[in-house]
């Protein structure tokens, strides 16, 4: 952060109370758990939607009468 930044935030802080500033303190706090927790999400998806194509995978192939079958269906529906 810049100079700047770190002035305008204690001016914002400098008419606050102590519990005011204890709640400040707190939300912050919990903004930057939550940004922790959603830190791996991506990776989960990620293994989530392979552990989806592997099952589709085994499905048995179906034509649909399109030419197409189901998997390749579930491939452009899921991205794959």
């Amino acid at each position: 952060m810049t100079d700047q930044q770190w002035e305008s935030i204690e001016r914002s802080l400098a008419g606050l109370t102590v519990k005011e500033r204890r709640e400040v303190a707190d939300r912050i706090m919990d903004s930057i758990r939550t940004e922790e927790a959603g830190a791996g999400l991506a990776d989960r998806q990620r293994a989530a939607l392979a552990e989806l194509c592997r099952k589709l995978d085994v499905m048995p192939a179906v034509e649909l009468g399109d030419g197409l079958t189901n998997r390749d269906h579930e491939r452009v529906v899921y991205g794959r």
